[in-house]
């Protein structure tokens, strides 16, 4: 289903705030001198509305890798419960870097600011009330890969597994899409294939 309007609106509104923290930070060197008075000015909006989106200046920070992180989750778990789970994977992580906030520019600028500073990943975990925490995130797709498998999402290894390797999946393709460019669904695609043909349930 195609956005609303408004919606759109508050995707790119949302995507500008971003894009003027991580700037920022980049030029900086580093997100601790960064500002909100800083990021408003940058992204030419006010105070208000920067607060309207994000409860503080370290959200802004990594909601591009909040929101991969979401969209992968909610594509993922509304796959069949028949659905092999490779391709319920493949298929949400079709949806992940193809949603209107995947702009991989600012998902690798996002993710060499976390890489630099790992403390900031702590900001993901808190980054709205309004909104599923990361951990939430994690348990909902954990528990459904357990449904494809017929595991136990809390004792078995495999459930875990699957589930860790779709993380390293979403980062390796979405860098291998900044740095070719392309279809992301190519990177996608090669990634699920190396990975399916590799790891596969002990039973």
């Amino acid at each position: 289903m195609q956005p609303g309007v408004r919606e759109t609106k508050r995707v790119q509104t949302r995507l500008a705030l971003c894009r003027a923290a991580v700037d920022l930070a980049t030029e900086a060197g580093g997100a601790e001198d960064v500002t909100v008075d800083a990021i408003t000015e940058r992204a030419q909006t006010s105070r208000r509305t920067f607060f309207n989106y994000f409860p503080t200046k370290e959200a802004a920070f990594v909601w591009p890798l909040y929101a991969l992180t979401a969209a992968f989750t909610d594509a993922f778990t509304e796959r069949p419960d028949d659905e092999p789970v490779w391709e319920a994977l493949r298929s949400a992580l079709y949806a992940a870097l193809t949603a209107p906030e995947a702009d991989p520019e600012l998902i690798a600028a996002v993710d060499a600011l976390v890489t630099a500073s790992p403390a900031m990943v702590l900001a993901t975990e808190a980054y709205a009330t309004s909104e599923p925490s990361a951990p939430d995130l994690h348990r909902r797709a954990k528990a459904h890969v357990a449904r494809l498998t017929g595991g136990d999402p809390d004792r078995d290894v495999y459930p875990q597994l699957v589930l860790e390797a779709a993380g390293m999946a979403l980062r390796v393709a979405g860098r291998a899409w900044v740095a070719r460019g392309g279809d992301p669904r190519h990177h996608v695609d090669t990634v699920v294939d190396m990975l399916r043909d590799g790891i596969r349930p002990s039973h």
